[in-house]
């Protein structure tokens, strides 16, 4: 596992400096034609214009990298089995959405404080028919979770 986290922690320090170098390489050719002038080329006009941009491309650095190690690490089995009773996953085990489809009504339902079936209709990825199918499912699932703890 500590290789694993040191690998991990090598591939995004990696990722970082390669989008920080190919940043800076951008806005120097974007800063280049701000030190054009009359008098000619004037360097502290465009070494000014490049750090601005650069200073304003900093917030975009810490958001990518924030994302990068804040990822959810490997999930436990009891969390991948609650996992598998979202409506998300049902639709996913169906082959009704795609991984990315559900990663996108799951955004919208962050924004919008709506049920996830409610939003994958409202964004036609599903029908009305096919969210009630999962939450029947769903249901049906948590009656045989609770039948098998009451065995126990």
């Amino acid at each position: 596992m500590t290789n694993q986290k040191s690998s991990k922690t090598y591939q995004i320090f990696w990722k970082t400096t390669v989008c920080v170098s190919l940043s800076a390489v951008y806005i120097a050719a974007l800063a280049w034609p701000f030190g054009l002038s009359e008098q000619g080329y004037v360097a502290s006009r465009a070494l000014l214009a490049g750090s601005v941009m650069f200073a304003i491309s900093i917030p975009a650095w810490f958001i990518n990298v924030k994302r990068e190690f804040m990822a959810k690490e490997a999930q436990t089995a009891g969390e991948q089995e609650q996992v598998l009773d979202k409506i998300g996953e049902l639709a996913l085990n169906n082959k009704w959405l795609s991984p990315d489809e559900v990663k996108q009504v799951m955004f919208c339902q962050k924004a919008d404080g709506k049920k996830f079936g409610q939003v994958a209709v409202k964004r036609n990825f599903l029908t009305l028919t096919q969210v009630k199918s999962l939450l029947n499912t769903q249901s049906n699932m948590k009656r045989n979770v609770t039948v098998e703890a009451r065995d126990v």
